[in-house]
């Protein structure tokens, strides 16, 4: 399984980054929302993990990108400590599938994704 991580933290790219790699997932990893669309493109993902609050352009402009400009439906995880009521409802009625507060505990984000990779593939 391919995921794309975006966030503008490198605390916390980096060790997402090796423990899925250890996993056996295939990742590919950047501090951009903006780069982030454009590895959209490229990397081809089964599974997006994003920031909601980043420079240039947020977290929720990148998910509006994927589901309704690209019209794509792959399993979505934010990853953030923006805990407002208002940005994580907005999040949901974009269509994500879930969403982890920081701080990280990789255990918790790695049986996520176990949970959602299952899920995508008897549905």
């Amino acid at each position: 399984m391919k995921v794309l991580v975006i966030d503008d933290e490198q605390t916390v790219l980096m060790p997402i980054n090796k423990r899925l790699e250890e996993l056996g997932y295939q990742v590919c990893t950047t501090p951009d929302a903006i780069d982030g669309i454009l590895l959209f493109d490229s990397f081809k993902p089964n599974l997006v993990i994003v920031d909601i609050n980043m420079p240039e352009i947020s977290g929720i402009e990148f998910i509006n990108h994927i589901r309704i400009k690209k019209n794509e439906s792959l399993p979505i995880i934010v990853l953030s400590g923006n805990t407002e009521d208002d940005v994580i409802k907005e999040a949901f009625k974009l269509g994500i599938n879930d969403y982890i507060k920081k701080p990280i505990c990789l255990d918790d984000i790695c049986s996520r994704i176990k949970r959602l990779n299952i899920f995508f593939q008897t549905h």
